[in-house]
């Protein structure tokens, strides 16, 4: 029996389906993170995103960070960066960021032993998110839908070269602005031939 916790998507939306506004920004998704009061993450979500034993995120998540994170510890837990380029562990605010330039796989095994045990959140990019469903890595996905309608930006599920991929809704709680759903990947289980 696996000992691994669960690797969950973990990610905002828009309710037409956008990770990101026009030209990549971010602010109205994300706006729960920087005081808006109309929009509030749940105090039960966030505490699960805590509780995560390691983090995974892509390269134009942390450069788009970096500067605002500051020296803060963002994350609690060590954090895995998908890059394209080999770099040093850094650390900052008492968070450790491994740069992993050799693949999703790569960076999940290095998000596994970081965990101990506890669950692997994927968050970011689209790209990043689009990567590990299409391998089949992902087992849940935490789904922070925010009540606006971008009508353009960058879709989060397109395009997507492995499904139908199938869900099943775990869970669902409604906060001002937002409301998150939780989804566990169904598994088709092939039987063999007797």
């Amino acid at each position: 029996m696996d000992s691994s916790g669960a690797v969950v998507l973990y990610v905002s939306m828009s309710l037409d389906g956008f990770a990101t506004g026009p030209r990549g920004d971010l602010s109205i998704l994300h706006s729960w993170a920087f005081g808006d009061t109309a929009r509030v993450m749940s105090p039960i979500v966030s505490a699960e995103f805590f509780a995560s034993g390691a983090v995974i995120i892509g390269k134009r998540t942390f450069d788009a960070g970096e500067e605002p994170w500051g020296d803060d510890e963002v994350f609690p837990m060590p954090v895995i960066v998908l890059a394209h380029e080999r770099r040093g562990i850094l650390v900052k605010g008492g968070t450790t960021f491994t740069f992993v330039d050799d693949g999703i796989e790569s960076a999940l095994r290095h998000a596994r032993a970081a965990a101990g045990g506890r669950d692997v959140t994927i968050m970011g990019s689209p790209a990043v998110a689009q990567q590990f469903l299409n391998a089949g890595l992902v087992d849940e996905l935490e789904l922070h839908v925010v009540s606006v309608l971008l009508g353009d930006g960058t879709p989060l599920f397109a395009p997507l070269t492995r499904g139908p991929i199938k869900l099943e809704r775990i869970r669902l709680i409604e906060s001002a602005g937002i409301t998150h759903l939780r989804y566990r990947v169904v598994r088709q289980v092939h039987s063999s031939p007797l």
